[in-house]
């Protein structure tokens, strides 16, 4: 597993509560349709990576312009006028880092690793840099563990590992 090169289409599942925002890429940042986002200190969509001082923002659902049509280009501009609609609040499925395959790991929060992933605390580097998905709450294959259903920014109660 490793960060998005191309569009990902994401399976979802309990969309009741999905919530969509429309915000402008930060500049120069390069994002992809299924890419998992976080805010930057500008209050602006990056592709998620485990980084100081950002927060999950969620999965981007389209790339827009400012009347709202879409774009090819996934590039932000220093005008903020490339803006993505990301989606929170519902069940995503996620590939799931090696660290956090494991069952103790359900109903816990899930870190960011990559646009693409999530892993838990340990795989996540310092308390600094875990940037907190959602809670982890099925895993589709019992054996390998490699893929799971992750609630985007709904936390659980406990953090993973």
């Amino acid at each position: 597993m490793a960060a998005l090169t191309a569009d990902k289409v994401r399976d979802e599942r309990a969309i009741n509560g999905k919530t969509e925002g429309i915000f402008s890429l930060a500049t120069s940042s390069t994002v992809y349709v299924g890419s998992l986002a976080n805010f930057n200190t500008a209050g602006r969509v990056v592709a998620a990576t485990a980084a100081a001082s950002r927060r999950f923002a969620g999965v981007i659902e389209a790339i827009v312009n400012e009347t709202a049509s879409g774009l090819t280009a996934a590039t932000g501009n220093t005008a903020g006028t490339v803006k993505v609609r990301v989606s929170w609040g519902h069940e995503v499925l996620m590939d799931v880092k090696t660290a956090a395959r494991t069952f103790a790991n359900l109903g816990k929060n899930v870190y960011v690793s990559t646009d693409n992933d999530v892993t838990d605390s340990t795989g996540a580097g310092t308390a600094a840099v875990r940037v907190k998905v959602g809670a982890l709450t099925e895993f589709t294959d019992r054996t390998n563990k490699d893929e799971a259903w992750v609630a985007l920014r709904v936390f659980g109660d406990a953090d993973s590992a």
